[in-house]
């Protein structure tokens, strides 16, 4: 299944289902702001095969101008999503679904030039493609875990110098 407590950290193995999960919010997204949509992808470690990860699915959404970010909101609203706003990434706008208590998806919203969509992809595909490093990334996240299980923010702030070095690595090559 998915879901999980706001600022809580509870990694699960990895369950082919969060595909399917995936799936089926790409076309309900689809289904109300194709106007607008460039390109929707599944990010985060829900979308790279046998690691660890919270059980929220992560959706980057392209749109096509960041001017119509308000003509989405109640779209998305009428979906179940609640607008967060840029959340401190400036010209990335937030969505989730699911209550402070029992949080599912996290929708990314923002121009597909934007660093954070190249960042994003860039590291879902070195995962997939590195097996090796994908294991290495989930021993991380597990011992991250039990040292912040109640404290998301410094589980995540922990696990950056890893992405950001495998970040450097792969955009120094292309």
């Amino acid at each position: 299944m998915i879901g999980l407590k706001r600022g809580i950290v509870e990694l699960k193995p990895y369950n082919p289902q969060w595909n399917a999960f995936y799936i089926q919010e790409e076309e309900l997204i689809s289904s109300v702001i194709t106007d607008f949509l460039i390109e929707i992808q599944h990010i985060g470690s829900t979308a790279i095969p046998d690691i660890v990860a919270k059980p929220i699915i992560d959706i980057a959404v392209a749109i096509d101008s960041l001017r119509n970010i308000e003509k989405i909101i109640a779209p998305l609203e009428g979906v179940g999503y609640i607008y967060r706003g840029e959340q401190g990434i400036p010209d990335r706008h937030l969505f989730v679904k699911g209550g402070e208590d029992f949080r599912t998806h996290h929708l990314h919203v923002m121009d597909k030039t934007h660093y954070e969509w190249k960042k994003h992809i860039v590291f879902r595909d070195y995962l997939r493609n590195h097996p090796e490093e994908a294991k290495r990334y989930s021993e991380l996240k597990m011992k991250l875990a039990k040292e912040f299980e109640n404290d998301r923010e410094s589980y995540t702030e922990n696990k950056s110098t890893f992405i950001q070095n495998i970040l450097e690595q792969v955009l120094k090559n292309q």
